[in-house]
């Protein structure tokens, strides 16, 4: 039986639940913001009432001689995660791949998977095969009592419809993804850069703010990012060329930029998701090195509320504007180390806020 179910929590959180294996593939996409090709993905059911799924984990389908080594690999990065079970999906077939008669693809890898995961003590509660994540593809069971279904339309899911209402977008791939990071405009880069070399040059020192901490603040630089902040939550995401300069100047001032960790507060939630179109406009619009300060906010805020795709595509592009950049070299190994996104909420809730405009 499918049921698929929608509600809003007091905290403004929409929950989908899911109770069907047809309309948890056709999530996936949603969960990883892309929609992903031939591929091995673990999906970690959290402990609890409301069980999250978190994280996602994808990798390209492995050769069959390097199966057992990417099977103990996958298996240890969902170990690093609180879990009660654990739903196997293998995404189409690998280039040259054939299945022996009466079998799914890859099956061996589906129950070398399943194997590793329950001598760890970590259950699985499906492992599934599909051709492809589209409306109308077949989905199939690895385990003979599982009855086989097919995908709905994941564009008209609850879920999509639930991630469309709170701003999140799913893409067509993850080339598709990592595009939305490109320059806006190359000419438009080529200018704002000379602007910043000159508002370098005439840069003087601000006033001081004295912080909570008792710590200075460059007053003009708060401001500036407090008011840019104000416009994103309203909606108004239109950035001129005066506008990209001050705020790279502002974000350049690691005071300010270790201030706006706490505008991904709470993951999620309306204003972080504002707060994170911001740093992606800004990512887009800005040149280097100066890039790489708003790069690193929007893969922490991207980190912060389990999307390591996007987090991993931010800080590669922070460090390719800025190699050697301290924050986004620590990020990208906390990343790749499968440190829960739960983890890094030391790092907000030591600075301070009072960045994000009151609720109205």
């Amino acid at each position: 039986m499918t049921s698929t179910t929608t509600s809003t929590g007091t905290d403004g959180r929409i929950t989908v639940r899911i109770s069907d294996p047809g309309e948890l593939i056709a999530a996936v996409p949603h969960l990883l913001s892309y929609r992903p090709g031939p591929s091995v993905v673990l999906l970690n059911h959290s402990r609890g009432r409301k069980r999250r799924i978190i994280p996602v984990i994808r990798a390209d389908l492995p050769d069959e001689t390097c199966e057992p080594d990417a099977t103990r690999e996958l298996v240890r990065c969902v170990l690093r995660h609180p879990g009660a079970g654990v739903t196997v999906l293998i995404v189409g077939c690998r280039p040259g791949h054939r299945a022996p008669p009466g079998t799914l693809p890859h099956h061996r890898l589906a129950h070398r998977l399943v194997a590793e995961c329950e001598a760890a003590g970590r259950p699985v509660d499906h492992a599934l095969w599909v051709p492809e994540i589209r409306g109308g593809a077949p989905w199939r069971c690895y385990h003979e009592d599982c009855r086989p279904g097919v995908l709905p339309d994941d564009r008209e899911t609850v879920l999509a419809a639930a991630m469309a209402a709170n701003g999140q977008v799913t893409y067509g791939s993850r080339e598709e993804l990592a595009r939305q990071l490109d320059p806006d405009d190359p000419a438009a880069i080529e200018r704002r850069d000379r602007l910043l070399a000159a508002a370098a040059d005439d840069a003087r020192p601000d006033a001081p703010a004295m912080g909570s901490s008792g710590v200075a603040e460059p007053a003009g630089h708060v401001a500036v990012v407090r008011a840019a902040l104000a416009r994103a939550v309203a909606g108004d995401f239109d950035l001129s060329d005066e506008d990209v300069v001050s705020l790279a100047m502002a974000l350049s001032d690691l005071r300010v930029r270790d201030r706006c960790l706490t505008t991904a507060e709470p993951p999620g939630e309306p204003p972080a998701a504002a707060a994170e179109r911001l740093w992606l406009e800004l990512v887009r619009r800005t040149p280097p090195p100066e890039r790489a300060e708003a790069a690193v906010l929007l893969g922490y805020a991207a980190y912060r509320r389990g999307d390591g795709v996007l987090a991993a595509l931010a800080f590669d592009n922070a460090l390719a504007a800025h190699p050697g950049h301290r924050l986004a070299e620590l990020l990208q190994i906390c990343l790749t180390r499968q440190l829960p996104p739960d983890a890094l909420r030391r790092l907000s809730h030591c600075q301070e806020g009072g960045l994000m405009p009151p609720p109205p």
